[in-house]
């Protein structure tokens, strides 16, 4: 795919919305129309007569630490008023590609057209607004959230009115302070639109956490604005788009996953992209504040599903925010760990937020008053993310970075396991949530999930964990002696268990405990995203694991969206029947926004098309290239920038049954290694630079091909014609 093709492809995909949306304000994700800027979110509702933009932020967070009251929380908004907009038709598109909302207006004497969107450089929205037939009076009206214990502001300054919303106090654990300034380029605050005219309400957004005078500023930055620094900001806002876009692309002859595979990482880049503040659940789309399970960092997969899709896709950049929450609980597990369970390292509650805010602490004498929910894993769970990129891009520096974190996790399951008849076992690790948060329960057995032994996602964890220190350690040649140690457990890990069911070997939730449960898919969750079993495994492996999707049936449920559909194509499931079940999701459980949503979470859910995806067009994970290893022969494919395990970025075609072209850019300068997709036919490889190109030596053992790469350079392998 040239480069140039990406923005036509992206541009026709939308979100088409030709009523006002329904479910604005949500505790969950909204139904409307988004944009963001990765810090700044809006959505936008209500009646054409009154638009209402809801405005957000990823760092507006309420740091009280008892559950549920540590989350992020609304700013405010504006309200649009246009009374002659009174039973106006409503439509609205928000578009992919340039990041905007334009919304049409038909009403009986004008239409008015308006068009927001979010400078991708700058926490600047920008609302643009015309019309035809007759003039028009809008009048808009600045508000912020008032209640939950905040405190709230109201002023104006010159032609700026401006409104601030904040959370201090003893029970704080800090402080945070929003600010929305806005005004009218008209020069009043309400005016006549008049037709064949362009007038802009523009507001600037800030906090305490982008600087100590951020009410000043964004006042100053407000009034800063006009119509050339609209036409800069834009311009700059289009760039950024476009350079976005351009850095991945698929075609595969289904519009309806490609459109959610654009939107996926549209809803992605609006809402991840600042690095001290990571998003939450729902994204930077907050229109309550009373976000469901506090709308905060869930470690039980929740935070780091997201994610799983934008480092095959090569979006690396959106992963930044990921690892500082994190890295800022570190002081508080190893406390927990020490504390509760005698262990060093990292022992993680389930819910967590920014800046170290433990949002998990309840009144209930289990587990000392955390939901821990019986579970060990969810440190370990964090590291698959770090792994993913490592694995990805080779990255030593940001190798070096998140290692502290890496080796704490491992000094506590070096602790933790227990080393029996020549295996390390895990006990009292519950697959499931046990439900601690509650005051009391009916019986004395709520830690029934706590006599779990050997949990098959902590089992795939493990492993992941102590191979992947492995391979960093030794590129930064650090402490090979625990190398001895890291490979016993490695070597000695509990198998995973498997029983019968429904005529079939599949795997087991646990050795000892539970075996199985009515929905979600922790059964699959070693292979994906833990990595644990790929088409390299053992074909008995790999029989159960395919046995065991098919026994689940769960392509429809409640957590299971992130994990389900790319499990299946990490163990060569049949595509046909991923593809038309991924389908079923996308249409059955999606909003006009592109956000696919189930009950058990937000933007969780933007990693299960991508994720999916780009394993059934490549895979990489086992440090050999697969093309197209689980997608319909019979079908066409192209993918364009798809990144695989040892920092390799490549593009492919899959056309007439046979793969056409390999191109490939190796970062780091690994040795690649491709499964040759052409037995017995000819082909040649070829480093390119620039117009030159000159045939460079492989070897081909076992259909593998192998061949040393330079860092930075491009490599093309091409089948010959025949005759």
């Amino acid at each position: 795919m040239e480069a140039t093709e990406w923005k036509q492809r992206v541009k026709k995909y939308k979100g088409i919305f030709t009523e006002p949306p329904k479910t604005v304000p949500s505790d969950k994700v909204v139904d409307s129309p988004v944009i963001g800027n990765g810090d700044l979110g809006v959505t936008i509702s209500r009646r054409p007569e009154q638009q209402r933009v809801w405005i957000s932020k990823t760092d507006f967070w309420k740091a009280q630490k008892m559950y549920p009251n540590g989350s992020p929380c609304l700013l405010g908004g504006i309200d649009i008023h246009i009374p002659d907009l009174v039973n106006a038709s409503y439509y609205c598109e928000q578009r992919l590609d340039e990041a905007k909302v334009v919304s049409t207006f038909h009403g009986s004497a004008a239409s008015v057209y308006m068009t927001s969107w979010i400078s991708a450089m700058e926490n600047a929205l920008i609302v643009e607004l015309s019309c035809e037939g007759q003039a028009v009076s809008v009048t808009p009206d600045l508000w912020v959230q008032p209640g939950h214990g905040s405190e709230t502001e109201y002023g104006q300054y010159g032609d700026t009115a401006w409104a601030a919303r904040r959370f201090s106090g003893d029970d704080i654990e800090w402080p945070t302070e929003g600010v929305i300034a806005m005004r009218s380029l008209a020069g009043s605050h309400s005016f006549t639109l008049q037709p064949g005219t362009k007038q802009y309400l523009v507001a600037y957004v800030m906090t305490n956490h982008d600087g100590d005078n951020h009410l000043q500023e964004s006042i100053r930055k407000a009034g800063l604005i006009d119509e050339n620094v609209i036409a800069s900001l834009r311009s700059d806002h289009e760039d950024w788009w476009s350079t976005f876009w351009a850095k991945s692309a698929i075609e595969i002859g289904d519009e309806l996953l490609e459109k959610f595979w654009y939107g996926s990482h549209y809803i992605m880049a609006c809402c991840s992209r600042n690095k001290k503040f990571a998003p939450g659940l729902f994204g930077n789309w907050i229109t309550t504040d009373t976000p469901e399970w506090a709308g905060d960092y869930h470690l039980n997969y929740n935070y780091q599903a997201p994610w799983w899709g934008v480092y095959s896709s090569n979006h690396i950049e959106l992963s930044e925010p990921y690892d500082t929450p994190l890295m800022e609980y570190m002081s508080n597990g190893r406390r927990y760990a020490e504390e509760y369970l005698g262990c060093r390292g990292l022992y993680y509650d389930v819910g967590i937020g920014p800046k170290g805010l433990p949002t998990a602490l309840c009144n209930t004498p289990y587990e000392n008053g955390h939901m821990f929910l019986g579970q060990k894993s969810n440190s370990a769970l964090s590291t698959v993310n770090m792994l993913m990129r490592f694995y990805y891009t080779y990255d030593l520096e940001y190798a070096g970075f998140v290692y502290p974190f890496l080796t704490e996790v491992a000094d506590f399951w070096e602790d933790y396991l227990t080393f029996e008849d020549g295996r390390y076992v895990i006990y009292r690790d519950a697959i499931h949530e046990v439900g601690t948060y509650t005051e009391s329960h009916d019986d004395d057995h709520w830690d029934r999930g706590l006599e779990d032994m050997n949990p098959i996602l902590s089992l795939a964890l493990i492993r992941m964990l102590f191979k992947g220190l492995l391979d960093i350690s030794r590129q930064l040649q650090l402490d090979a002696d625990r190398h001895k140690k890291w490979t016993h457990i490695l070597e000695h890990i509990s198998e995973y268990p498997t029983f019968q069911r429904e005529g079939k070997t599949i795997f087991r939730l646990t050795e000892q405990g539970y075996d199985w449960w009515p929905d979600n898919t922790l059964a699959i969750q070693h292979i994906w995203p833990a990595g644990g079993i790929g088409l390299d495994s053992d074909p008995r492996l790999l029989e159960i694991a395919k046995d065991t999707i098919t026994v689940l049936n769960r392509w429809t449920d409640y957590n299971g969206f992130p994990t389900i559909f790319t499990a299946a194509a990490r163990v060569g499931y049949d595509p046909e029947t991923i593809l038309r079940e991924l389908r079923r999701q996308c249409s059955e459980h999606s909003f006009p926004n592109v956000f696919i949503f189930f009950g058990g979470g937000g933007i969780e859910c933007c990693s299960g098309v991508p994720a999916a995806i780009n394993e059934m067009l490549l895979q990489s994970h086992e440090q050999v290239i697969r093309l197209f290893p689980v997608w319909p022969k019979d079908k066409a494919a192209r993918f364009h920038n798809l990144r695989a395990v040892g920092a390799f970025v490549v593009s492919s075609e899959l056309s007439g049954g046979k793969v056409t072209r390999i191109e490939l850019t190796s970062e780091k300068g690994q040795a690649c290694r491709i499964i040759n997709p052409w037995a017995n036919e000819a082909f040649s490889l070829m480093e390119v630079d620039g117009e030159q190109q000159k045939e460079i030596a492989w070897q081909l053992s076992a259909d593998i091909i192998s061949f040393h790469t330079e860092t930075g350079k491009s490599y093309t392998l091409r089948r010959h014609e025949s005759n």
